[in-house]
């Protein structure tokens, strides 16, 4: 009997199956390794160490300086508005672009302008002196703001993450998510705000989180308050977008955006203040 076959597709398998297994473990983030939930608790207290990081400051003529630094090892940035309530240049967008950058792509895309002025005004309300930034950009989350520039997960030294959501809560034309476990705050520019809980661990994917959704591992919270922010922006003639071209995915109502929130497996642990 030939055995020639046999060897060439033996060969031809052994060939294959590592390609195949790498691009399994690019399109299923949750491949990636991850750490213990004890070791990530310690990192996440780090990235909410006021100690570790510069004092607020201000210009002489009174305008916040936004300080934004990367916990993914994308660098950092000092932003001076155009005003005292904000406004950034193409300059500062573009430098906004490279902290908020995709670690595991490589790549970056334009932000949002409000979501940059968004994140100055919490900022310059608690006076922080740095943001840092748990995730921003991801090319590979298909149908969320974060692929649109629309999005960003932070942490503000000093100040608890449940301070934070709620002082964003009363922005409007928001998406505010709180990851008690996972330790950050989820924001978002969007047309209609909506605000929401979720106790998943880190490094749980969209899809697990989607079923744990049902079981009560999400929640929607502060429904009204979301409503009433929303008005109150209107009456005050903001607008909820300001400048990414493209459209919320026709079949991804922005209301479900959080369900595509993947939180980081195996962050970065350099200092928040690098």
């Amino acid at each position: 009997m030939d055995r020639r076959p046999t060897a060439l597709f033996t060969l031809l398998v052994g060939l294959l199956l590592p390609v195949s297994l790498f691009a399994q473990a690019r399109h299923h983030p949750s491949a990636r390794p991850r750490i213990s939930l004890s070791n990530y608790r310690a990192i996440n207290q780090r990235w909410h160490n006021a100690a570790a990081v510069p004092a607020g400051r201000f210009t002489s003529d009174g305008r916040f300086v936004l300080r934004l630094s990367s916990l993914n090892g994308m660098g950092s940035v000092e932003l001076t508005p155009e005003h005292q309530d904000g406004g950034f240049d193409d300059a500062a967008r573009a430098e906004v672009a490279r902290v908020l950058g995709d670690r595991h792509t490589g790549t970056h895309a334009p932000i949002d302008r409000r979501l940059i002025d968004v994140v100055f005004q919490i900022a310059r309300h608690f006076e922080v002196g740095q943001v840092n930034v748990v995730s921003g950009f991801r090319a590979e989350s298909r149908g969320s703001n974060h692929a649109l520039g629309r999005a960003v997960d932070l942490v503000l030294p000093g100040v608890s993450d449940e301070e934070v959501a709620t002082f964003a809560r009363s922005i409007g034309f928001l998406g505010v998510g709180v990851y008690p476990v996972s330790g950050f705050v989820h924001v978002d520019v969007r047309t209609h705000s909506y605000f929401w809980v979720d106790r998943s661990s880190p490094g749980r994917t969209s899809r697990r989180r989607s079923r744990r959704r049902r079981g009560g591992g999400m929640q929607e919270v502060h429904g009204t308050i979301a409503q009433q922010s929303d008005a109150r922006a209107r009456a005050l003639g903001v607008t909820p977008l300001g400048g990414t071209d493209a459209p919320a995915p026709p079949d991804s109502p922005e209301a479900d955006d959080e369900s595509d929130e993947q939180q980081p497996a195996s962050p970065q642990v350099t200092p928040s203040g690098g």
